[in-house]
């Protein structure tokens, strides 16, 4: 037998057709029916169904004293740049006064 022999072979074999949560769409009622036991895995793994409730969540456990902290030690990082690139201008300044 030869690999085009074989391979018509393949293509020829009756296969049972595998129905995927992806054929039916997800939340379909069609899922319900033929594959309980897939669509309710999927929803549990959804987490709440509104993402509101998600949000709140996350919005509530956020620290706000150590964002405020970070906050503070950002705009103190940027006021140190700001303060020599300053600096560093006034040289530049003093020194093409002189040229």
């Amino acid at each position: 037998m030869t690999a085009s022999h074989t391979f018509a072979a393949l293509l020829a074999e009756e296969k049972p057709e595998v129905i995927t949560p992806l054929d039916l769409g997800e939340g379909s009622p069609e899922l319900v029916e033929i594959m309980p036991e897939i669509y309710y895995q999927q929803n549990k793994q959804a987490g709440a169904f509104p993402p509101l409730d998600d949000t709140i969540i996350w919005w509530n456990n956020i620290d706000w004293d150590l964002q405020r902290e970070r906050a503070r030690a950002g705009v103190n990082n940027c006021g140190l740049v700001l303060a020599v690139i300053g600096t560093k201008l006034n040289d530049l300044g003093l020194w093409l006064s002189k040229v």
